[in-house]
């Protein structure tokens, strides 16, 4: 941070499919980004909120990061419109088919090309892959403290964190530049008004190829870990309607349905 304690914080956001439900796989078991729609990644949002309410604290600057096709501009577009001040694009051919350790190690490397950064935030899961991996790969990458799974964020000397855990909370103090990964429900993102939207569309972005980053070991070719086999849940069986006359009646007949399944 400068001396006025402005912030300069890095956002990783991710173009995820609309519908989970519509998502197929290619011939090489990667996900066909074709079908089910694109939207941002909501728990991205919730990052994006967490680093523009900072800088509207301290003052700063807030840049996004995201990795994939070129018409993913779309997501930057989106974070300009509430209060991003500027975005990176990372897109290449190559990157088609990278796995958590190739993606996390190419946006590394575009986090420091983006220049000094005090705060890096991100989702602590996303909605397609839920690896919850990503984040903690990146800090381990840029050598830098992390926090994951947090619920609220405050400022003072150093970063107040407020972390989830099994049995509740901890309050975690950690000292910048660090890493945070945040969770859904640490605040409620805002939404862009009609005139921040149309400036956003007339945003330009900056467009990094993994050469540009000098990344070599990326896509299928270089991933560690690859998709053998996918295939959709069995379906649910139809649950058990029980009806009656009376209060009375109906917990009778629910206590025997448990009892006959054995969960009584």
């Amino acid at each position: 941070m400068n001396e006025e304690g402005a912030m300069n914080i890095v956002v990783l956001v991710k173009e995820v499919p609309e519908d989970l439900g519509k998502v197929t796989l290619t011939p090489s078991r990667t996900v066909d980004r074709a079908r089910g729609g694109s939207v941002t990644d909501p728990v991205g949002k919730n990052a994006l909120e967490a680093a523009v309410r900072l800088k509207e604290q301290a003052g700063g600057s807030v840049a996004v990061i995201t990795m994939g096709p070129p018409a993913a501009t779309r997501v930057l577009k989106e974070c300009v419109s509430v209060g991003a001040d500027r975005g990176v694009l990372v897109s290449d051919e190559s990157l088609v088919g990278s796995d958590v350790y190739e993606t996390a190690d190419v946006l590394a490397r575009a986090i420091a090309r983006c220049g000094p950064f005090d705060l890096v935030l991100a989702g602590a899961r996303s909605l397609d892959g839920a690896t919850a991996a990503t984040g903690s790969m990146v800090a381990e990458l840029l050598d830098l403290p992390q926090v994951t799974n947090v619920t609220g964020i405050e400022m003072d000397d150093d970063l107040v964190c407020k972390q989830v855990l099994g049995a509740g909370h901890a309050m975690v103090r950690i000292a910048l530049p660090a890493l945070v990964t945040v969770d859904d429900y640490i605040n409620t993102p805002r939404h862009p008004t009609v005139r921040s939207k149309l400036a956003a569309n007339k945003a330009t972005f900056e467009v990094l190829t993994a050469a540009d980053l000098g990344a070599v070991r990326v896509g299928l070719r270089g991933a560690r870990v690859r998709v053998e086999a996918a295939a959709p849940p069995a379906p649910r069986q139809a649950g058990v309607k029980i009806t009656g006359d009376t209060p009375d009646e109906i917990a009778a007949k629910l206590v025997t349905s448990l009892a006959n399944t054995g969960i009584l």
